[in-house]
This record gives structure tokens, C-alpha cells and sequence, in this order.
């Protein structure tokens, strides 16, 4: 092969590679969760947006109780209350429909969830930017829950049709009476991340435009 066409092939693997690669980088604010997060409504872009409900003692809050990495962590909470619940969202904009998401962290509690009641749920709310309304949502992961020990927890979707945000959340909650009355627990986040792989259309389009620069040469 000649000289020219071997570096037209090796530039067409660094295209295809660093296309992938570029894409697959964490595109959340504050992973972290280093920096506060807030309470103050839209736009949910570049931060983590708080929220909790069902009464006044569940919490979403910053914490240095055991980060996983850095000095702080995300502590979810709720107190002795049933049918309640806490969590965080925050928004990826400047997606694309055929893209593949993944909204993955590490979890931990240092409570039981299911000795107290207490579930979790992450999802990924696809939304159109353009007119602030959802197009679909994925259903509610609820495993692996969480144990005394940081471990992964990961969700893979394809950004739908009509869509260009990735609304990420992840919420604890609790049901009145089951298992157990009492409604308590923590559960700790840190280190997440949202990356996207394009669709392969656009891989394929830039493989093609390496191999047209080497067929121009022959």
C-alpha cells in the first residue's frame, strides 16, 4: 500500500475513534456534587435541581458524610414519613434523535431500603428544548438498591424522535406502612455521569468522508 493511502486509512480509524470517544465525555454540571445544588426552578441546565415532597421530612442536600471521591456527596433522606420522596434532576441539551444515552453513578446507604421502606428510582426524561414539553420518558430503574458499599447503577437509552434534552433524575420514596411504618432512610450519590454515543449514521458518514479523501488521492 502506498504511503499516502496508509495514512488516509489510519486517518479514517482517528476520525471514527475520536468521534466515539469525544462523545462518550460526562456531560453533567458538577458530578460531584461538589458544588451546591439548588431550589430555583428552570432552567435546569449546568446544575442539579432539588426537590422533595409529601412533607417536611424528606431532604435533598449536599453532605460530607462518606463521598465516594472529592468532599462531598449527595445525601437523600426522608424521616419517619410514608408515602414521601427526594431526589435531583438536571438537564442535557444539543442531543440528537439516534443517539445513545447512559445515565449511570454510585449509590450507597447506610440504612436498609428495603428493611424500611424505602425505594429508588432513576430515569431519563426526553424533552424538546424548543417547545418545554416531554416527549417520552424511559420506565423507573429500581435496581441494583443500594448497599452499605458505593456501587454502580447505569441506564441506556436511545434519544427519541422530536427530542433534544436528556432530563436525568434520580429520587428515593417511601410508602405508607410497607415493609415497615417507620419510613426511614439515607441514600447517598456521587460520581455521575451522562455521555452519549452518536448514531451510527453520523460514524458512518465520517468513515465516509476519510475513505472519499482517499479515493480523491488514487
Amino acid at each position: 500500500m502506498h504511503r499516502w493511502a496508509s495514512c488516509a486509512v489510519a486517518a479514517l480509524v482517528f476520525v471514527v475513534l475520536s468521534s466515539s470517544n469525544a462523545s462518550a465525555q460526562n456531560l453533567l454540571a458538577n458530578p460531584g456534587f461538589e458544588d451546591p445544588i439548588t431550589f430555583n426552578g428552570p432552567p435546569f441546565v449546568g446544575f442539579w435541581e432539588g426537590f422533595s415532597g409529601g412533607g417536611p421530612n424528606a431532604s435533598a442536600a449536599n453532605s460530607t458524610a462518606n463521598p465516594r471521591n472529592g468532599a462531598m456527596n449527595l445525601d437523600l433522606t426522608i424521616n419517619n414519613q410514608n408515602d414521601s420522596f427526594a431526589g435531583v434532576f438536571q438537564d442535557v441539551e444539543g442531543l440528537v434523535p439516534g443517539q445513545v444515552g447512559t445515565w449511570s453513578g454510585f449509590q450507597r446507604t447506610p440504612t436498609s431500603p428495603t428493611n424500611f421502606g424505602l425505594g429508588i428510582e432513576y430515569r431519563i426524561e426526553w424533552r424538546n428544548s424548543v417547545t418545554n414539553t416531554e416527549v417520552s420518558r424511559t420506565l423507573n430503574s429500581t435496581a441494583p438498591v443500594p448497599t452499605s458499599a458505593y456501587a454502580p447503577f447505569s441506564l441506556t437509552a436511545t434519544v427519541p424522535a422530536g427530542a433534544d434534552t436528556a432530563r436525568v433524575v434520580y429520587a428515593i420514596q417511601t410508602f405508607g406502612g410497607e415493609p415497615n411504618p417507620t419510613n426511614t432512610g439515607t441514600v447517598f450519590l456521587d460520581d455521575v455521569s451522562f455521555s452519549v454515543i452518536p448514531e451510527p449514521s453520523t460514524l458512518a458518514l465520517a468513515g465516509l468522508g476519510a475513505l472519499g479523501v482517499l479515493r480523491r488521492r488514487r
